[in-house]
């Protein structure tokens, strides 16, 4: 069936925005985003009546496998929850997924998966078992004897060159989207944040092994130390950078390298962490107004930015809170506009989606947030007015009742992938 949704406010995720937009939508796809009301050759319109339609959102840092419902007091092995029975694990990361869908992220890169929970999620979604934004998977990653992230798979630490190698060709063989060194820094080696853990020959390795095999590649990183040697590695997107340095950003800047900031996180562990008992808590109260002012810098320098919550991350950081991390980006000197491009276009340039989603052009998937109100003018918006969701020309979410005659979001019984079908 071809719909036409009119009357709207159309953000296409580029940059630009289109007052009094109609988008048609053929099944999954969209056919057509231009201004004006007059349609034809539709079987079902819509009228928006001046709501504002915004790509589906992309977070490229999730924990939806583990975190956030546990109380862990800064331990992160009981945060993501390792000690839990697998089916449990499984079954609260599908809520999670639902929960994140839910808040408009249509599309998700999962950083860090206990079991490989991640790839399942991922498969499950893509048949229709789940509702969940489509998932990249990271599995576990790679981590350093004694490092920080090295609780998702203690055995299989990889320290040198050749085991690097060897640890990146078994997450392939796991079948992960992209290759996550687990940590290049954190508190535990020196009880720093900016402590280097990897060599730069164990960097360039994984992320050079990485791209050999088609993968995408993420570090964590907070230092100057660590972003330079992940860059200098040739590694796709730092997560967090909360310390980062002008030497730091002018290499991001020269390699084209995406900055994924999680600054939600920051402000929830202020928030939120005392009544958590977070260690980190006062620390990160005590940070916060540097870190702010370091992403200004880099915003000044012009290093690309790509939206990523940490939602699950750690007891404060709640699924479904995904997209008040925009709220921190324009705390920090980017545009309303500029914030949802870093969550639309930017996110899905710089995990290679860019051909399938991230913003509203013809032939891409029609994922799509309806807003009660214009977040350009307030991006608060995003996460209080959201009143519908589309994946896929999926309705999702439908909290006023205006996208009926869409899709509905199951369209046939649900069966298990090793069902034979009579």
């Amino acid at each position: 069936m071809v719909t036409a949704l009119t009357g709207a406010h159309v953000v296409v995720g580029d940059g630009t925005d289109i007052d009094d937009a109609t988008i048609v939508l053929d099944a999954d796809r969209i056919v057509s985003v231009d201004s004006g009301r007059p349609v034809s050759g539709v079987d079902h319109v819509v009228d928006l009546e001046g709501r504002t339609v915004v790509p589906g959102l992309i977070d490229l840092h999730t924990h939806m496998v583990g975190g956030d419902n546990a109380v862990g007091h800064g331990d992160e092995a009981t945060t993501f929850k390792m000690s839990d029975p697998l089916p449990k694990a499984v079954i609260d990361s599908v809520e999670a997924a639902r929960v994140t869908l839910l808040a408009g992220v249509t599309t998700a890169r999962e950083i860090g998966s206990r079991d490989y929970i991640d790839v399942y999620l991922r498969a499950a979604q893509a048949s229709g078992q789940i509702e969940a934004p489509r998932i990249l998977a990271t599995g576990p990653g790679i981590a350093m004897t004694g490092g920080h992230g090295e609780f998702w798979q203690p055995e299989a630490t990889a320290d040198g060159v050749d085991a690097i190698i060897r640890r990146v060709r078994d997450l392939v063989h796991h079948k992960v989207d992209v290759i996550k060194v687990v940590s290049a820094d954190g508190p535990e080696t020196l009880a720093k944040w900016t402590t280097a853990q990897s060599t730069p020959e164990e960097l360039a390795a994984a992320f050079g092994e990485a791209r050999r095999l088609g993968r995408r590649t993420a570090t964590h990183a907070m230092g100057n130390e660590a972003i330079t040697n992940a860059v200098n590695g040739g590694v796709d997107t730092i997560e967090h950078g909360w310390y980062l340095t002008e030497e730091s950003c002018t290499a991001m800047v020269e390699a084209g390298t995406y900055l994924v900031p999680t600054l939600g996180n920051v402000v929830d562990i202020i928030h939120k962490g005392p009544a958590l008992e977070m260690p980190w808590a006062s620390m990160m109260a005590e940070h916060e107004p540097a870190i702010f002012d370091r992403f200004s810098m880099a915003l000044e320098a012009g290093v690309k930015m790509a939206m990523g919550s940490d939602c699950g991350g750690n007891e404060a950081r709640q699924h479904g809170n995904n997209v008040d991390e925009l709220i921190a980006y324009v705390r920090f000197g980017m545009s309303a506009m500029d914030a949802i491009t870093s969550g639309t276009l930017s996110a899905a340039q710089a995990v290679w989606l860019d051909d399938d989603v991230g913003s509203l052009h013809a032939g891409k998937a029609a994922d799509l947030v309806i807003v009660d109100g214009d977040p350009l003018s307030d991006i608060g918006l995003l996460v209080s007015g959201v009143a519908g969701v589309v994946q896929a020309g999926r309705v999702v979410r439908d909290d006023l009742g205006v996208l009926e005659g869409l899709r509905p979001r199951s369209v046939s019984p649900p069966s298990t992938t090793t069902a034979i079908r009579v």
